[in-house]
């Protein structure tokens, strides 16, 4: 026993040994940017067509133009946003993953590059079983609307939607979710690719970007409703952190019908906070908005912002297993994992409706467990809303079964599966 004690903690002081290496290259990163973005605010007055606009921000964290912006403008050398409910809209810039899991600067104020990129950078890849692995990918433009050969009205369909820094190429979360729906079932699985205009370090570019992905997708969708007869109520839309927001907006442009279905996964709350209902995710934006949460307080949103909202573990960061979560990558990421297993596997432990965290924790709400339901299922009825949590495994399987709580070979429906063929735990 004391052999294995010694063991964890030499593992534990190699951990954090790498994770203190790896913040002090970081910061030196950090240092890089923070001094280009004082050269770029110095030559302001002398260049006003060099590709940047600086904007001075004030204590409430709205900007304002200024061409004669000195260093006081630049980005605050502060890393983390304030605690709990937020106020990171004052934050200049912080540490943020992309869509593998890297941690780099996020530009959140103080500095905008000019972009180039238009709504036309935005591309969409269907899949399903009969093209599984090689998709047919289209983009959008206003003279001509894409045709998909592949897609048929006759399928459900999927709209998965990437976060900040990520792409079709390097994402983590697509090929999850990709793989478990059509290995549950023939679906039409679209991916938005709006990499160019979520790309780092400008996360405050990519917050604003989201409303004009959200609208080209909606064309889309009510293109797809106009051409081949597919009806709204079909689609369903699971967007990651940005990409929830992006979801929502979705949800809102539509006009050929009411979305039947959005799942938010651990949608993003960084610059955020008090943005108007029709600027983000709400509950308005579908027939059925699930939310989970996992890294709340942070990176995610912690109070309720859908129909449902689940909450694994309380739904805070860290989440069990995520050691030395400094970025809250692990945590953040633990949605897509979650639902993609949940996807491929209903057993695992029920979502139990309870008030809150600690009453759930004292056993307050064992009595609501005919309420219990499972993730992945289309339980779309108002049984199925209000605040639900549960228990995870610190690693896989992250599923906890409870055999004696009612589980038999016909009784799915009290379970919320999450069983993992594969996880990689980052921190």
């Amino acid at each position: 026993m004391a052999f294995t004690q010694l063991l964890i903690l030499v593992l534990s002081l190699a951990k954090l040994a790498s994770v203190v290496g790896f913040m002090e290259e970081r910061y030196a990163v950090t240092e890089e940017i923070v001094d280009e973005v004082e050269d770029e605010d110095n030559k302001k007055t002398s260049d006003k067509n060099n590709g940047y606009e600086v904007y001075e921000v004030t204590d409430e964290g709205n900007g304002s133009s200024n061409s004669s912006s000195s260093s006081s403008s630049s980005v605050a050398s502060s890393s983390s946003p304030p605690p709990a409910n937020n106020g990171s809209d004052n934050i200049k810039w912080m540490l943020l993953p992309d869509g593998k899991g890297d941690v780099g600067v996020a530009i959140l104020s103080g500095l905008e590059p000019k972009s180039t990129n238009q709504v036309e950078n935005v591309e969409f890849y269907l899949y399903s079983r009969h093209n599984p692995n090689r998709a047919e990918k289209r983009t959008m433009n206003a003279s001509c609307l894409p045709v998909f050969k592949y897609f048929k009205a006759a399928r459900p369909s999927k709209f998965l939607i990437h976060g900040f820094g990520d792409s079709v190429q390097d994402s983590i979360m697509y090929p999850i979710l990709k793989d478990a729906f059509l290995l549950k079932g023939d679906y039409n699985i679209f991916l938005v690719d709006w990499s160019e205009l979520a790309a780092t370090p400008w996360y405050n570019r990519a917050m604003q970007n989201t409303e004009q992905v959200a609208r080209q997708a909606a064309t889309l969708i009510d293109h797809l409703a106009r051409s081949t007869g597919s009806e709204t109520s079909t689609f369903h839309l699971i967007g990651f952190s940005l990409g929830a927001h992006v979801a929502g907006m979705i949800g809102q442009f539509v006009k050929s019908g009411k979305i039947k279905r959005i799942t938010a996964l651990d949608p993003a709350q960084v610059l955020f906070t008090g943005v108007e209902k029709n600027k983000r995710l709400d509950e308005n934006d579908a027939i059925l908005v699930e939310v989970v949460h996992t890294s709340g307080g942070y990176l995610g949103f912690q109070d309720t912002i859908g129909h449902r909202d689940i909450f694994p573990n309380g739904g805070s960061w860290p989440q069990p297993g995520c050691f030395l979560d400094y970025a809250a990558v692990c945590s953040h990421r633990r949605a897509y994992y979650y639902y993609g297993e949940a996807v491929r596997n209903k057993k695992g432990f029920r979502a139990i409706p309870c008030s809150n965290w600690p009453d759930f924790m004292a056993g307050s709400c064992k009595n609501n467990i005919e309420n219990s339901f499972e993730l992945a299922n289309d339980h779309n009825t108002k049984k199925y809303r209000g605040k639900y949590f549960m228990n995870t495994n610190s690693e896989e399987p992250f599923g906890i079964i409870d055999k004696s709580a009612r589980e038999t070979n016909t009784n799915d429906y009290d379970y919320f599966g999450l069983l993992f063929d594969e996880f990689q735990n980052y921190v």
